[in-house]
Protein backbone atom coordinates (compact mmCIF):
# COMPACT_ATOMS: atom_id res chain seq x y z
CA UNK A 1 0.00 0.00 0.00
CA UNK A 2 2.61 2.68 0.90
CA UNK A 3 4.43 1.88 -2.28
CA UNK A 4 1.16 2.77 -4.34
CA UNK A 5 0.89 5.61 -2.68
CA UNK A 6 4.64 6.45 -3.36
CA UNK A 7 4.37 6.09 -7.30
CA UNK A 8 1.30 8.03 -7.33
CA UNK A 9 2.45 10.50 -4.77
CA UNK A 10 6.01 10.59 -7.91
CA UNK A 11 3.12 10.77 -10.50
CA UNK A 12 1.59 13.58 -9.84
CA UNK A 13 4.60 15.21 -8.61
CA UNK A 14 6.08 15.31 -12.16
CA UNK A 15 3.54 15.16 -14.19
CA UNK A 16 1.37 17.80 -12.32
CA UNK A 17 -2.18 16.82 -13.91
CA UNK A 18 -3.68 19.64 -11.42
CA UNK A 19 -2.10 21.94 -13.77
CA UNK A 20 -3.20 21.47 -17.25
CA UNK A 21 -5.77 18.44 -16.99
CA UNK A 22 -9.21 20.16 -16.04
CA UNK A 23 -10.70 17.60 -13.98
CA UNK A 24 -8.47 17.84 -11.34
CA UNK A 25 -7.18 21.25 -11.66
CA UNK A 26 -6.60 23.10 -8.78
CA UNK A 27 -6.97 20.30 -6.15
CA UNK A 28 -4.00 19.79 -3.86
CA UNK A 29 -2.90 16.61 -5.34
CA UNK A 30 1.01 16.57 -4.70
CA UNK A 31 -0.26 17.31 -0.80
CA UNK A 32 -2.58 14.71 -0.07
CA UNK A 33 -0.42 12.26 -1.74
CA UNK A 34 2.45 12.96 0.11
CA UNK A 35 0.64 12.94 3.43
CA UNK A 36 -0.77 9.67 2.63
CA UNK A 37 2.96 8.15 1.41
CA UNK A 38 4.33 9.52 4.74
CA UNK A 39 1.09 7.78 6.74
CA UNK A 40 1.60 4.38 5.11
CA UNK A 41 5.29 4.74 5.53
CA UNK A 42 5.25 5.35 9.23
CA UNK A 43 2.73 2.59 9.94
CA UNK A 44 4.43 -0.57 7.48
CA UNK A 45 4.15 -3.71 9.11
CA UNK A 46 7.67 -4.08 7.36
CA UNK A 47 10.51 -3.28 9.81
CA UNK A 48 12.14 -2.47 6.59
CA UNK A 49 10.21 -0.38 5.45
CA UNK A 50 9.22 1.72 8.37
CA UNK A 51 10.01 5.36 7.51
CA UNK A 52 11.33 6.84 11.54
CA UNK A 53 13.86 3.37 12.21
CA UNK A 54 14.81 3.81 8.33
CA UNK A 55 15.84 7.14 8.52
CA UNK A 56 17.18 7.23 11.75
CA UNK A 57 19.50 4.47 11.28
CA UNK A 58 21.17 5.24 7.73
CA UNK A 59 24.00 6.96 7.24
CA UNK A 60 22.67 8.31 4.12
CA UNK A 61 19.80 9.71 5.82
CA UNK A 62 22.03 11.18 8.29
CA UNK A 63 23.66 13.23 5.61
CA UNK A 64 20.31 14.56 4.22
CA UNK A 65 19.25 15.59 7.49
CA UNK A 66 22.41 17.74 8.49
CA UNK A 67 21.27 19.27 4.82
CA UNK A 68 18.36 20.19 5.99
CA UNK A 69 19.85 22.11 9.17
CA UNK A 70 22.29 23.58 7.40
CA UNK A 71 19.38 25.18 4.84
CA UNK A 72 17.44 26.03 8.19
CA UNK A 73 20.89 27.65 10.27
CA UNK A 74 21.62 29.63 6.89
CA UNK A 75 18.80 31.82 7.59
CA UNK A 76 18.42 31.41 11.31
CA UNK A 77 22.04 32.88 11.90
CA UNK A 78 21.18 36.45 10.41
CA UNK A 79 18.21 36.30 12.56
CA UNK A 80 15.83 35.56 9.77
CA UNK A 81 13.06 33.63 11.71
CA UNK A 82 10.29 33.75 9.50
CA UNK A 83 13.24 32.37 6.56
CA UNK A 84 14.12 30.09 8.52
CA UNK A 85 10.77 28.32 9.30
CA UNK A 86 9.80 28.60 5.54
CA UNK A 87 12.93 27.27 4.61
CA UNK A 88 12.02 23.96 6.62
CA UNK A 89 8.97 23.78 4.80
CA UNK A 90 10.06 24.34 1.34
CA UNK A 91 13.11 22.17 1.72
CA UNK A 92 11.75 19.71 3.74
CA UNK A 93 9.26 18.58 1.16
CA UNK A 94 12.66 17.23 -0.68
CA UNK A 95 13.64 15.72 2.39
CA UNK A 96 10.21 14.13 2.88
CA UNK A 97 10.33 12.79 -1.00
CA UNK A 98 14.33 11.48 -0.21
CA UNK A 99 13.34 9.57 3.28
CA UNK A 100 10.14 7.69 1.83
CA UNK A 101 12.00 6.70 -1.55
CA UNK A 102 14.96 5.57 0.07
CA UNK A 103 12.49 3.69 2.94
CA UNK A 104 10.11 2.30 0.39
CA UNK A 105 11.92 1.51 -2.77
CA UNK A 106 14.55 -0.92 -1.33
CA UNK A 107 14.74 -3.63 -3.93
CA UNK A 108 15.36 -4.34 -7.30
CA UNK A 109 11.60 -4.96 -8.18
CA UNK A 110 10.66 -1.93 -6.54
CA UNK A 111 13.14 0.17 -7.93
CA UNK A 112 11.83 -0.75 -11.54
CA UNK A 113 8.60 0.24 -10.84
CA UNK A 114 9.99 3.81 -9.75
CA UNK A 115 11.90 3.73 -12.88
CA UNK A 116 9.02 3.15 -14.81
CA UNK A 117 7.30 5.78 -13.05
CA UNK A 118 10.06 8.12 -14.50
CA UNK A 119 9.84 6.79 -17.94
CA UNK A 120 6.30 7.59 -18.45
CA UNK A 121 6.23 10.95 -17.07
CA UNK A 122 8.69 11.64 -19.46
CA UNK A 123 6.82 9.74 -22.24
CA UNK A 124 3.77 11.75 -21.06
CA UNK A 125 5.51 14.70 -21.43
CA UNK A 126 6.61 13.89 -25.05
CA UNK A 127 3.05 14.47 -26.44
CA UNK A 128 3.41 17.91 -24.49
CA UNK A 129 6.62 18.72 -26.24
CA UNK A 130 5.66 17.49 -29.40
CA UNK A 131 2.56 19.55 -29.45
CA UNK A 132 4.34 23.00 -28.84
CA UNK A 133 6.58 22.38 -31.58
CA UNK A 134 4.08 21.15 -34.27
CA UNK A 135 1.53 23.43 -33.09
CA UNK A 136 3.18 26.26 -30.31
CA UNK A 137 0.67 25.14 -27.81
CA UNK A 138 0.95 22.12 -25.11
CA UNK A 139 -1.24 20.83 -22.47
CA UNK A 140 -3.81 23.67 -21.21
CA UNK A 141 -2.28 26.04 -23.97
CA UNK A 142 1.01 25.87 -22.30
CA UNK A 143 3.37 27.70 -25.15
CA UNK A 144 6.74 26.96 -25.40
CA UNK A 145 10.02 29.63 -24.34
CA UNK A 146 10.61 32.48 -26.91
CA UNK A 147 9.22 33.19 -30.44
CA UNK A 148 7.16 30.17 -31.90
CA UNK A 149 6.35 31.92 -35.02
CA UNK A 150 10.12 32.88 -35.72
CA UNK A 151 11.43 29.63 -34.97
CA UNK A 152 13.59 30.92 -32.24
CA UNK A 153 12.11 29.00 -29.14
CA UNK A 154 12.30 25.94 -26.54
CA UNK A 155 10.19 23.94 -25.13
CA UNK A 156 9.13 23.37 -21.67
CA UNK A 157 7.11 21.42 -19.36
CA UNK A 158 5.02 22.16 -16.35
CA UNK A 159 5.29 22.57 -12.74
CA UNK A 160 8.97 21.56 -12.07
CA UNK A 161 9.71 21.21 -15.81
CA UNK A 162 8.56 24.87 -15.97
CA UNK A 163 11.61 25.51 -17.77
CA UNK A 164 13.20 24.28 -20.89
CA UNK A 165 16.80 23.18 -18.69
CA UNK A 166 14.54 21.37 -16.20
CA UNK A 167 12.43 19.73 -19.37
CA UNK A 168 15.97 18.37 -20.82
CA UNK A 169 17.03 17.11 -17.44
CA UNK A 170 14.12 14.67 -17.35
CA UNK A 171 15.01 12.90 -20.35
CA UNK A 172 18.51 13.17 -18.99
CA UNK A 173 17.39 10.89 -16.45
CA UNK A 174 14.80 8.76 -18.49
CA UNK A 175 16.45 7.68 -21.50
CA UNK A 176 19.70 5.76 -19.61
CA UNK A 177 16.41 4.00 -18.00
CA UNK A 178 14.87 3.08 -21.37
CA UNK A 179 18.74 1.27 -22.00
CA UNK A 180 17.74 -0.75 -19.08
CA UNK A 181 14.22 -1.94 -19.89
CA UNK A 182 15.64 -2.78 -23.46
CA UNK A 183 18.46 -4.51 -21.70
CA UNK A 184 16.92 -6.80 -19.02
CA UNK A 185 13.93 -9.47 -19.16
CA UNK A 186 11.35 -6.67 -19.71
CA UNK A 187 7.88 -7.85 -21.38
CA UNK A 188 7.45 -7.55 -25.09
CA UNK A 189 5.03 -4.73 -24.70
CA UNK A 190 7.38 -2.92 -22.55
CA UNK A 191 10.13 -3.32 -24.51
CA UNK A 192 8.00 -2.23 -28.02
CA UNK A 193 6.70 1.23 -25.70
CA UNK A 194 10.18 1.85 -24.34
CA UNK A 195 11.92 1.73 -27.88
CA UNK A 196 8.73 3.70 -29.59
CA UNK A 197 9.30 6.64 -26.88
CA UNK A 198 13.48 6.51 -27.03
CA UNK A 199 13.15 8.81 -30.58
CA UNK A 200 10.19 11.01 -29.17
CA UNK A 201 12.27 11.68 -26.18
CA UNK A 202 15.47 12.77 -27.88
CA UNK A 203 13.32 14.45 -30.35
CA UNK A 204 11.86 16.73 -27.75
CA UNK A 205 15.16 16.97 -25.53
CA UNK A 206 16.25 18.17 -29.21
CA UNK A 207 13.71 20.77 -29.01
CA UNK A 208 14.70 22.19 -25.33
CA UNK A 209 17.90 23.48 -26.99
CA UNK A 210 18.99 23.30 -23.30
CA UNK A 211 23.04 23.48 -23.46
CA UNK A 212 23.05 21.90 -20.12
CA UNK A 213 20.79 19.41 -21.05
CA UNK A 214 22.76 18.24 -24.15
CA UNK A 215 26.01 18.31 -21.66
CA UNK A 216 24.48 15.72 -19.47
CA UNK A 217 22.81 13.35 -22.19
CA UNK A 218 26.80 13.10 -23.55
CA UNK A 219 28.10 12.83 -20.02
CA UNK A 220 25.23 10.11 -19.19
CA UNK A 221 25.70 8.43 -22.68
CA UNK A 222 29.78 7.86 -21.52
CA UNK A 223 28.96 6.85 -18.04
CA UNK A 224 26.58 4.27 -19.87
CA UNK A 225 28.47 2.77 -22.59
CA UNK A 226 31.58 2.49 -20.60
CA UNK A 227 29.55 0.10 -17.98
CA UNK A 228 27.95 -1.59 -21.26
CA UNK A 229 30.94 -2.54 -23.69
CA UNK A 230 34.11 -5.37 -22.01
CA UNK A 231 37.17 -3.82 -24.01
CA UNK A 232 39.17 -0.36 -23.50
CA UNK A 233 38.92 0.10 -27.45
CA UNK A 234 35.74 -0.57 -28.11
CA UNK A 235 34.73 1.92 -25.19
CA UNK A 236 37.02 4.31 -26.66
CA UNK A 237 35.45 4.23 -30.08
CA UNK A 238 31.80 3.96 -29.03
CA UNK A 239 32.07 6.68 -26.70
CA UNK A 240 34.03 9.06 -29.81
CA UNK A 241 31.19 8.11 -31.71
CA UNK A 242 28.75 9.20 -28.97
CA UNK A 243 30.65 12.63 -28.85
CA UNK A 244 30.67 13.14 -32.73
CA UNK A 245 26.95 12.54 -32.57
CA UNK A 246 26.05 15.21 -29.78
CA UNK A 247 27.90 17.78 -31.48
CA UNK A 248 27.00 17.09 -34.96
CA UNK A 249 23.18 16.75 -34.62
CA UNK A 250 23.00 18.73 -31.17
CA UNK A 251 20.86 22.21 -30.81
CA UNK A 252 22.64 24.91 -32.66
CA UNK A 253 22.72 26.72 -29.27
CA UNK A 254 25.27 23.87 -28.01
CA UNK A 255 27.48 24.72 -30.60
CA UNK A 256 28.00 28.36 -29.92
CA UNK A 257 31.17 29.72 -28.55
CA UNK A 258 31.75 29.61 -24.96
CA UNK A 259 32.34 33.86 -25.09
CA UNK A 260 29.27 34.45 -25.99
CA UNK A 261 27.38 36.75 -23.90
CA UNK A 262 25.10 34.13 -21.90
CA UNK A 263 28.50 31.83 -20.91
CA UNK A 264 30.07 35.10 -19.79
CA UNK A 265 27.50 36.12 -17.64
CA UNK A 266 27.32 32.53 -16.22
CA UNK A 267 30.97 32.57 -15.60
CA UNK A 268 30.04 36.14 -13.94
CA UNK A 269 27.71 34.53 -11.84
CA UNK A 270 30.66 32.03 -10.37
CA UNK A 271 32.58 34.94 -9.88
CA UNK A 272 30.26 36.47 -7.48
CA UNK A 273 29.52 32.74 -5.69
CA UNK A 274 32.88 33.19 -4.39
CA UNK A 275 32.46 36.13 -3.46
CA UNK A 276 29.49 35.36 -1.52
CA UNK A 277 31.71 32.43 0.37
CA UNK A 278 34.49 34.77 1.21
CA UNK A 279 31.74 37.29 2.81
CA UNK A 280 29.84 34.38 4.97
CA UNK A 281 32.22 31.23 4.52
CA UNK A 282 30.71 28.92 7.28
CA UNK A 283 26.85 29.56 6.60
CA UNK A 284 26.48 31.63 3.19
CA UNK A 285 24.36 34.23 2.12
CA UNK A 286 21.19 31.92 3.03
CA UNK A 287 18.87 29.51 1.75
CA UNK A 288 17.67 30.88 -2.01
CA UNK A 289 18.66 34.57 -1.28
CA UNK A 290 21.02 34.78 -4.14
CA UNK A 291 18.85 36.79 -6.39
CA UNK A 292 18.51 39.22 -3.17
CA UNK A 293 22.25 40.28 -3.78
CA UNK A 294 22.08 39.52 -7.82
CA UNK A 295 19.85 40.48 -10.76
CA UNK A 296 20.29 36.23 -12.71
CA UNK A 297 20.85 32.88 -10.97
CA UNK A 298 23.78 31.18 -10.96
CA UNK A 299 23.86 28.40 -13.33
CA UNK A 300 25.74 25.94 -11.49
CA UNK A 301 24.32 23.80 -8.39
CA UNK A 302 27.73 23.85 -6.90
CA UNK A 303 28.47 27.52 -7.09
CA UNK A 304 24.81 28.28 -5.84
CA UNK A 305 25.20 25.48 -2.92
CA UNK A 306 28.56 27.30 -1.08
CA UNK A 307 26.86 30.70 -1.96
CA UNK A 308 24.38 30.10 -0.41
CA UNK A 309 24.84 27.63 2.04
CA UNK A 310 28.60 28.31 2.98
CA UNK A 311 31.15 25.52 3.78
CA UNK A 312 28.96 24.33 6.41
CA UNK A 313 25.81 23.18 4.01
CA UNK A 314 28.01 22.28 0.92
CA UNK A 315 29.77 19.44 2.67
CA UNK A 316 26.65 18.07 3.36
CA UNK A 317 25.24 18.30 -0.16
CA UNK A 318 28.29 17.73 -1.54
CA UNK A 319 29.32 14.03 0.33
CA UNK A 320 25.87 13.10 -0.03
CA UNK A 321 26.06 13.08 -4.07
CA UNK A 322 29.33 12.04 -4.04
CA UNK A 323 28.82 8.51 -1.61
CA UNK A 324 25.44 8.08 -3.37
CA UNK A 325 27.13 8.12 -6.45
CA UNK A 326 30.17 6.12 -5.67
CA UNK A 327 28.19 3.25 -3.43
CA UNK A 328 25.77 2.86 -6.58
CA UNK A 329 29.10 2.74 -9.02
CA UNK A 330 30.50 0.32 -6.70
CA UNK A 331 27.24 -1.82 -6.88
CA UNK A 332 27.44 -1.93 -10.61
CA UNK A 333 30.57 -3.28 -10.61
CA UNK A 334 29.71 -6.05 -8.42
CA UNK A 335 30.24 -9.31 -9.75
CA UNK A 336 28.21 -11.60 -7.41
CA UNK A 337 24.98 -9.42 -8.21
CA UNK A 338 22.63 -10.89 -10.53
CA UNK A 339 22.53 -9.27 -14.06
CA UNK A 340 19.21 -7.85 -13.83
CA UNK A 341 20.12 -5.69 -10.50
CA UNK A 342 23.35 -4.77 -12.17
CA UNK A 343 21.28 -3.42 -15.01
CA UNK A 344 19.29 -0.95 -12.88
CA UNK A 345 22.48 -0.03 -11.08
CA UNK A 346 24.13 0.69 -14.46
CA UNK A 347 21.09 2.53 -15.30
CA UNK A 348 21.04 4.45 -12.17
CA UNK A 349 24.47 5.71 -11.60
CA UNK A 350 24.50 6.91 -16.13
CA UNK A 351 21.27 9.03 -15.03
CA UNK A 352 23.00 10.00 -11.67
CA UNK A 353 25.88 11.07 -13.57
CA UNK A 354 23.93 12.78 -16.37
CA UNK A 355 22.08 14.76 -13.91
CA UNK A 356 25.26 16.00 -11.88
CA UNK A 357 26.87 17.51 -15.31
CA UNK A 358 23.81 19.35 -16.24
CA UNK A 359 23.71 20.37 -12.65
CA UNK A 360 26.77 21.86 -13.22
CA UNK A 361 26.12 24.06 -15.65
CA UNK A 362 22.30 24.62 -14.07
CA UNK A 363 20.55 25.97 -10.70
CA UNK A 364 19.41 23.07 -8.94
CA UNK A 365 20.78 22.41 -5.77
CA UNK A 366 17.32 22.07 -4.34
CA UNK A 367 15.59 20.60 -7.08
CA UNK A 368 13.18 18.18 -5.71
CA UNK A 369 13.45 15.38 -9.27
CA UNK A 370 17.41 15.52 -7.46
CA UNK A 371 16.54 14.12 -4.25
CA UNK A 372 14.14 11.86 -5.61
CA UNK A 373 17.51 10.19 -7.75
CA UNK A 374 19.57 9.94 -4.54
CA UNK A 375 16.22 8.26 -2.43
CA UNK A 376 16.18 5.94 -5.72
CA UNK A 377 19.82 4.98 -5.14
CA UNK A 378 19.98 4.92 -1.46
CA UNK A 379 17.45 2.23 -1.67
CA UNK A 380 19.43 -0.12 -3.81
CA UNK A 381 22.36 0.63 -1.68
CA UNK A 382 20.11 -0.52 1.26
CA UNK A 383 18.79 -3.89 -0.37
CA UNK A 384 22.51 -4.67 -1.51
CA UNK A 385 24.58 -3.94 1.64
CA UNK A 386 22.02 -6.70 3.47
CA UNK A 387 22.61 -9.54 0.52
CA UNK A 388 24.91 -12.03 1.65
CA UNK A 389 27.44 -11.56 -1.01
CA UNK A 390 28.19 -8.06 -0.40
CA UNK A 391 31.23 -7.67 1.20
CA UNK A 392 31.18 -6.43 4.95
CA UNK A 393 31.67 -2.19 4.98
CA UNK A 394 31.50 -2.36 0.88
CA UNK A 395 28.18 0.25 0.88
CA UNK A 396 28.89 1.66 4.69
CA UNK A 397 29.97 5.15 4.91
CA UNK A 398 33.26 5.74 7.44
CA UNK A 399 34.37 9.04 8.81
CA UNK A 400 37.52 8.63 6.50
CA UNK A 401 34.53 9.07 3.65
CA UNK A 402 33.30 11.86 4.89
CA UNK A 403 36.70 13.25 5.91
CA UNK A 404 37.96 12.72 2.37
CA UNK A 405 34.41 14.09 0.92
CA UNK A 406 34.32 17.03 2.43
CA UNK A 407 38.17 17.64 1.03
CA UNK A 408 37.09 17.38 -1.95
CA UNK A 409 33.60 19.65 -1.20
CA UNK A 410 36.57 22.11 -0.08
CA UNK A 411 39.06 21.83 -3.19
CA UNK A 412 36.41 22.07 -5.64
CA UNK A 413 35.64 26.11 -4.34
CA UNK A 414 39.10 26.65 -6.02
CA UNK A 415 38.79 24.63 -8.91
CA UNK A 416 35.83 26.54 -10.10
CA UNK A 417 38.19 29.77 -9.03
CA UNK A 418 40.76 28.34 -11.42
CA UNK A 419 37.99 27.95 -14.03
CA UNK A 420 36.91 31.56 -14.10
CA UNK A 421 40.31 32.44 -14.49
CA UNK A 422 41.13 30.48 -17.03
CA UNK A 423 38.27 31.56 -19.17
CA UNK A 424 39.45 35.25 -18.28
CA UNK A 425 42.65 34.40 -19.54
CA UNK A 426 41.36 33.16 -22.78
CA UNK A 427 39.36 36.17 -23.66
CA UNK A 428 36.06 35.55 -22.34
CA UNK A 429 33.94 38.45 -21.49
CA UNK A 430 31.02 39.61 -18.99
CA UNK A 431 33.51 37.44 -16.30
Amino acid sequence: MALGFLIVYVLVLLVRPQEWYEPVRGFELVNVAAILTIFAALINPSPDQRLIGTVSRNKYGRLMWGLLVAVVLSQLVYGRLRGGADAFLEFGKSCVLLFTTMTLVDNPRRLRRMMWVIVISAAIFCVHGIMQVKTGYGFANVEPFGSFFDGDFRVQGTGMFQDPNDFAMLYVVAIPFVFTFLQTDTMVPGKFFVAASFPAMLYVLYYTRSRGGVVGLGTMLLAYVWFSTRTTILRILVASAVLGAVVAFGPARTRETVYEGSAGGRIMQWGYGNQFLKQNPLFGIGYQRWLDYSDQVAHNSFVTCYGELGLFGYSFWFTLLWLVLRSVYRIARLEPLDRGTRRLAVGLFAALVGFYASAFFLTRTYNPFLYLMLGLGIGLIRYVDRQPYCPAGYLDITNRDVGLSVLMAVSSVPAIWILILLYRAAGGKGA
